[in-house]
């Protein structure tokens, strides 16, 4: 018990490091709670889900999540540029997964599902934009993009690239906003 608890405080002390030494990039204080990773997991239809995307995939917690929900055969790819995070997400050992310690703008095209803990609001004006951009060229007709925030104040910029519903995670710390979107066609 006394080895849990002191694990326990270890990651949640790395956790506020690393928000404090870098909150652009990090973007949060405490990891993902499973009641978050469960509601961005149950945005999609996982029977028809084969290619998913995990950008900003940190150190696996909503990895090891999706990889619990994915078909056998279904592929995950994780980006995450910081690059110990990237480090230990190579060690899940999963033959679905391939991390990719790139930014989010290198996504390539063809995933039915991409998932996102991108601090969106945090990353300068232009980046937002290429990534998002990026995302919306990225998804396969009738794919879903599932994006976690803190704030609804990126409300008006999801909406500059897709159609959305929201779901309020009050058991998070900090309490979070899933956003269920899909891309907007324009006439």
């Amino acid at each position: 018990m006394i080895i849990t608890t002191y694990s326990l405080l270890k990651e949640k002390t790395r956790y506020l490091q690393a928000f404090f030494a870098n909150p652009r990039a990090f973007g949060s204080i405490a990891p993902s709670s499973s009641i978050l990773c469960r509601a961005m997991s149950d945005a999609v239809d996982w029977n028809r889900i084969q290619y998913v995307a995990e950008l900003g995939a940190g150190d696996g917690v909503l990895t090891h999540h999706l990889l619990r929900r994915m078909q056998t055969n279904a592929t995950l790819n994780a980006y995450e540029i910081n690059p110990q995070l990237a480090r230990k997400l190579t060690t899940l050992h999963d033959a679905r997964l391939s991390v990719f310690k790139d930014s989010a703008e290198t996504l390539m095209p063809g995933y039915d599902a991409i998932f996102s803990g991108l601090p969106l609001l945090s990353l300068p004006e232009p980046l937002r934009q290429r990534i998002l951009a990026r995302i919306a060229q990225a998804l396969n007709p009738g794919g879903v993009f599932v994006q976690f925030q803190y704030t609804s104040l990126s409300e008006p910029l999801l909406s500059q690239y897709f159609n959305w519903t929201r779901t309020r995670v009050m058991r998070n710390l900090p309490p979070a906003i899933v956003y269920r979107c899909q891309v907007a066609v324009r006439h």
